[in-house]
């Protein structure tokens, strides 16, 4: 970057023929890009040899060839070649020039064809076109510029106006004043920015100030101030898919600038219909080939397309052509889209990758075990997280990974105990609950299936200590579930107390049909049909159980 780096030429006024006289505009006709080797400078040549003669020379004061290569010969850069756009404003400032024109040149069939604006130093954002010409020669071209750009200096002095009424907030004048300007150059542009500008300060109705935001991109479809009031009046009016259109368009103009990025895919991830901004973002790569910034974008918007192939394919390249692409913001998003693709165990691998050269982050270290545990790899997504906790690396909802994975192996009863630590150490979510709920449930099902004593034990311990730590609907699921695991054991009791004629059994039975009488009404909001029926069950079972304690307990 130019600026900083420039030195003022230390010989600049003994080249002067004449000296400038104070009051004239400085300007500056920087080289013109061109793929063509010396047509740019041919080009800026001949423009700035007709822009001379066209203007009085008090009135506008061209700056001379000598002084414009003393300056980037004495800092070290070519002579030759098109500046960026930054490093042209810096020339600008450097040499005092108030305006300069820049340009493209580019041969055809027939001879050659220009392109020229007219930029404002103190911003390079404003930028008026000063067209673009099929001639048969340079000096052709340069006279048809020329002629332009002093028709369209007609408004510099009314934008000057309505930016200094602006700032002592006299809108209303100020706004007058930009209309003096598109009256004297009805294709004007930096009048139209100023007077959007006034509507933006005013707060103006977004359809005021996409009215004449309009109007500039109709001109200048390059224009930054109108693309973005542009972008913004679309947002403020929701009409998302044309804000987008905008901030791509615009970003296109600035690749380079991370707020235009935030801003495209902040608006990108409220849209319904993101892939409105595909082709827009196509042709930008297009015209600007192997331009990182688009490129990263438009891999963003493969993304929120899910056109997954492409959007691999291009963060493959993105990577290839620098490797510093592949921060921890890529791999995340890169295993989310695998995932999203069904594609698990491309995911895996991935989170592998980004944590061989990131170690430790928490975002992929949680991506690793998320996906492990998709790929169908539940012990080595236990092991990993497990891994991650004794390193102290902090994984977004630790506790309910390892009780889920826990889980998925089946390993019921360590859930139980996993919870139990978790809830004592201050846990308060509630899907932990639910999950403990959920393995009393499944307990109780299973002893229901093998009529064992022991699993019907841990079943009622499990669901004891759910009914504890719920609340609400789940608690009373909870209770209802405690009811009927107590009506099934205390059968399973009372039929052993009837075949070995003991007292334990028969008393246990009884004390397990008090706890079911208790115990259901309490969940009968969770299934009250069930819960009536399950009542009536233990009033025919209760008398068997008096019965069988006075015959067997003397």
């Amino acid at each position: 970057m130019l600026g900083g780096s420039l030195l003022a030429p230390a010989v600049a006024s003994a080249q002067y023929v004449r000296a400038p006289d104070p009051n004239a505009t400085r300007v500056l006709v920087a080289v013109f890009r061109s793929s063509e080797k010396g047509l740019g400078v041919q080009a800026a040549d001949a423009v700035r040899s007709r822009v001379g003669t066209e203007f009085p020379f008090k009135q506008v004061y061209v700056l001379p060839k000598t002084d414009i290569n003393a300056t980037l010969e004495a800092s070290g850069f070519s002579i030759t070649d098109a500046l960026e756009p930054h490093d042209q404003r810096a020339l600008a400032t450097l040499l005092r020039a108030d305006e300069y024109v820049t340009g493209t040149a580019t041969k055809t069939a027939d001879g050659v064809k220009v392109e020229a604006a007219l930029v404002l130093a103190r911003d390079n954002s404003l930028v008026q076109p000063v067209g673009s010409y099929d001639a048969k020669n340079l000096g052709q071209a340069a006279g048809l510029i020329a002629k332009e750009l002093k028709e369209a200096r007609k408004q510099v002095a009314a934008e000057k106006k309505c930016v200094n009424l602006a700032r002592e907030q006299k809108y209303a004048e100020a706004i007058a004043a930009a209309k003096e300007g598109i009256a004297l150059y009805p294709k004007a542009t930096l009048v139209r920015i100023c007077h959007a500008n006034v509507l933006v300060a005013q707060k103006a109705s977004a359809a005021e100030q996409l009215a004449v935001a309009r109007e500039i991109v109709d001109i200048d479809p390059r224009s930054r101030p109108g693309l973005a009031i542009l972008a913004q009046s679309y947002r403020d009016l929701n009409q998302q898919d044309s804000a987008v259109v905008m901030l791509t368009r615009l970003l296109a103009t600035d690749p380079r600038n991370p707020r235009l990025q935030r801003d495209v895919v902040e608006a990108l991830a409220a849209l319904a219909n993101p892939k409105i901004a595909r082709p827009v973002i196509d042709t930008a790569v297009a015209l600007n080939p192997g331009d990182p910034d688009l490129l990263r974008l438009r891999w963003l918007i493969l993304l929120s397309t899910r056109d997954f192939k492409e959007a691999f394919a291009q963060g493959d390249e993105l990577v290839k052509l620098d490797t510093a692409f592949a921060d921890t913001t890529y791999f995340i998003r890169t295993v989310a889209a695998y995932a999203a693709d069904s594609n698990f165990a491309k995911a895996a691998e991935t989170s592998a990758q980004g944590l061989a050269k990131f170690p430790a982050h928490p975002g992929l270290t949680f991506s690793q075990i998320v996906a492990l545990r998709q790929a169908g790899k539940p012990q080595e997504s236990l092991e990993a997280l497990t891994k991650a906790v004794a390193a102290r690396i902090p994984v977004e909802n630790a506790s309910f990974l390892r009780v889920s994975l826990l889980k998925d192996l089946g390993r019921s009863t360590e859930i139980v105990t996993v919870a139990r630590e978790l809830i004592a150490a201050g846990d308060t979510t509630t899907s932990l609950r639910q999950m403990v709920l959920g393995v009393g449930n499944e307990q109780r099902t299973a002893a229901t299936k093998s009529n064992s004593p022991d699993d019907y034990k841990v079943a009622l311990g499990t669901l004891m200590y759910a009914d504890s730590i719920t609340t609400g609907a789940s608690k009373a699921q909870a209770q209802f579930l405690l009811g009927v695991t107590y009506v099934t054991f205390g059968q399973l009791k009372l039929s052993e107390a009837q075949s070995t004629k003991a007292c334990a059994p028969a008393k246990e039975a009884k004390n397990m049909f008090v706890e079911a009488q208790i115990m259901l009404p309490k969940g009968g909001s969770f299934a009250p049909d069930a819960m009536r029926a399950a009542m009536q069950g233990v009033m025919q079972l209760d008398p068997a159980a008096d019965q069988m304690i006075k015959a067997f307990c003397k």
